[in-house]
């Protein structure tokens, strides 16, 4: 009579408790693999966010102060006197001119904000904080652009007042900045422009426009120096 073979239980514990065991490290090495990744892709998008967010920044600095200066400018013809204004040098005539028609608008850099969400990678962003920040700046860029609209149309319809005076004056060349003196205005120009009530209050209404988007450039200055911020303590580990 043959012997009972004896099975050995404790082998096959032990191979299946392996062979479990391998199952799971190799499921916990692709979750980790998978989340590496995920990491390295959310710092490589926020060296980019905080690239470009430090850029807008700089831009922003130098829009502001361009539109500030027209604001100065503007001052100042309006409260010269009419012997004052005859008298005036070309060069302040230049920046008077520049001054009636400034339409200097922020053009932010988007680039990887608009690839990530056109991607549909912002949920990438851990940091809940950053990404409500992110969403809210999207929305401000929606709201300025009109108001820089309204900049632009005031800054056409006063090229457009100093027509009967001889004008416009002026012409854009490669950029909302870099204007061109077209045709010659001197002191007595700028005394009839500011002689004429019809174009002083042409003047008024596009100073209130740039005064308008002023306001709101400098609230977006807060909005990125506190982005800039959240993207330094992300990148450094808090």
């Amino acid at each position: 009579m043959a012997e009972p073979q004896i099975i050995p239980w404790k082998t096959i514990t032990v191979e299946a408790v392996a062979i479990v065991v391998s199952i799971l490290l190799a499921f916990a090495i692709d979750a980790w693999w998978a989340e590496k990744k995920e990491n390295d892709v959310e710092q490589a998008a926020l060296l980019s966010l905080h690239s470009d967010f430090v850029a807008s920044g700089e831009q922003l600095s130098r829009v502001i102060d361009s539109l500030e200066s027209a604001q100065t400018d503007f001052a100042r013809f309006r409260s010269a006197t009419t012997a004052e204004l005859k008298e005036t040098d070309p060069g302040t005539v230049r920046r008077f001119l520049t001054a009636f028609v400034k339409n200097h608008t922020f053009d932010p850099v988007t680039a990887t904000l608009d690839a990530l969400a056109n991607d549909g990678r912002l949920g990438l962003i851990s940091d809940v904080q950053l990404l409500t920040q992110l969403s809210a700046w999207q929305r401000e860029l929606d709201n300025i652009e009109d108001i820089s609209f309204e900049l632009r149309a005031e800054s056409v319809r006063m090229r457009r007042a100093m027509e009967p005076f001889g004008g416009p004056f002026v012409r854009w060349r490669q950029g909302p900045d870099d204007l061109q003196i077209l045709q010659e205005a001197d002191g007595e120009t700028m005394a009839l422009f500011q002689q004429d009530m019809e174009f002083m209050g042409r003047a008024r209404t596009h100073q209130y426009a740039l005064n308008a988007y002023v306001f709101q450039l400098h609230k977006l200055t807060e909005d990125i120096e506190s982005i800039v911020t959240l993207l330094d303590q992300n990148l450094s580990g808090r």
